[in-house]
């Protein structure tokens, strides 16, 4: 019997903010590391009573309750998460690409990218929901999650930006 993951309805989503980024990055990291482990000490799991089982038993509650996280979050930060909780990687490039392939930037090109980011969010007069349509906004999100994002304007244009 399969159990079905427990999900907020998408109006009562929201996206997670750094530290919680870090933190489900964690989990993530400790449900694939767990996955190789139990290969590797197999032997020695067989040695412990149950210790088969009970292994077992943990990555899956570590496994649901991911799962479970997930169905707090909004639609588009899910997906991204999704595929890195399916693969542990996120990839930036078509799925048929060779998981070799890398997206590279260089300094340049993320410092480029980093002043059309000020340059538009400075000047942003977007409110804190009609923000998330925006192409700028969603790109953000995903490669510099702030810690709050509970804002009346778009969080990006109270943001301060290193050079």
């Amino acid at each position: 019997m399969s159990r079905v993951a427990y999900s907020l309805p998408e109006e009562q989503c929201e996206r997670l903010r750094r530290p919680e980024m870090m933190a489900f990055r964690m989990l993530l990291a400790l449900l694939s590391t767990s996955s190789y482990a139990k290969e590797d000490l197999e032997q020695r799991l067989e040695c412990i009573p149950n210790g088969v089982k009970r292994f077992r038993l943990a990555h899956a509650q570590l496994s649901a309750i991911c799962n479970d996280l997930i169905g707090t979050i909004s639609a588009a930060q899910a997906r991204q998460i999704y595929g890195t909780m399916k693969d542990f990687e996120i990839r930036l490039v078509p799925k048929l690409t060779p998981g070799s392939t890398n997206v590279i930037f260089t300094k340049d090109e993320c410092k480029e990218l980093m002043d059309v980011a000020r340059e538009k969010c400075h000047a942003c007069a977007e409110d804190g929901e009609s923000c998330r349509e925006c192409r700028l906004y969603k790109l953000m999100t995903a490669m510099v999650p702030l810690d709050d994002y509970n804002t009346l304007i778009c969080p990006y244009s109270m943001t301060d930006w290193e050079d």
